[in-house]
């Protein structure tokens, strides 16, 4: 079903994250700013997480998947023009319409996506490091699919708005392919996305019928 070996996928994996180094540094960066506005909303906290959201599956899309492992890959060209058209709606929706709002509640859904959002920055690396790979061996927010989407599921839990629903249709539509034909899939913190995406919009959607609820008692 994936026609690479575990050699193949990790040297190639190896010489790509060599050639963009410090990039992982710079987008871990990018990461901690998006966490931050979130917890600590600013006037344009919209705007900038709406341009690093999109900017993340942009460069994602366009370096990892089409320009590196499509080639050794089929999965990785559609996947690929997933990533590009979530960034498209991302920058829209943030960056352009405004429209990312912070919850003002704290509950099991910001909870799960802090885990995730720094889950997705530092967890996922460390994972693959903890199984005996070098840094280089490993994927990255903004870098590569998994750590992207699990950081992206994150802030999206801490967002208000059931207008925002239709951001995680591409991110689960891109969890299935990365977590089962993906070239990326070999590694455990890529293969294990799909679970933890369909766990944390469960919540999400339970998190949401809760505040409907609320709010209807109220009127």
């Amino acid at each position: 079903m994936v026609p690479l070996s575990l050699e193949v996928f990790l040297g190639t994996l190896e010489d790509f994250n060599r050639m963009i180094r410090p990039m992982q540094m710079l987008a871990a960066a990018f990461g901690l700013v998006a966490l931050w506005v979130v917890l600590r909303p600013q006037q344009l906290s919209s705007r900038l997480l709406g341009l690093i959201l999109a900017s993340s599956w942009a460069a994602t899309g366009l370096f990892y998947h089409l320009s590196t492992f499509a080639e050794l890959n089929f999965w990785d060209y559609p996947i690929g023009l997933a990533f590009l058209a979530q960034a498209v709606i991302l920058f829209w929706s943030g960056a352009v319409a405004n429209r990312f709002t912070v919850g003002t509640s704290v509950g099991a859904a910001h909870h799960l996506g802090l885990v995730l959002g720094f889950y997705g920055l530092a967890g996922a690396p460390l994972v693959g490091i903890a199984s005996g790979r070098n840094w280089a061996e490993v994927g990255y927010f903004a870098i590569s699919p998994g750590p992207t989407i699990l950081f992206t599921v994150g802030v999206l839990l801490m967002l208000n708005g059931r207008s925002l629903i239709g951001l995680w249709v591409l991110p689960v539509l891109a969890a299935v392919p990365v977590s089962i034909f993906g070239s990326s899939l070999i590694l455990l913190e890529d293969a294990s996305v799909l679970p933890i995406v369909a766990v944390a919009l469960i919540i999400r959607f339970r998190s949401s019928a809760k505040s409907r609820i609320r709010l209807n008692s109220d009127d």
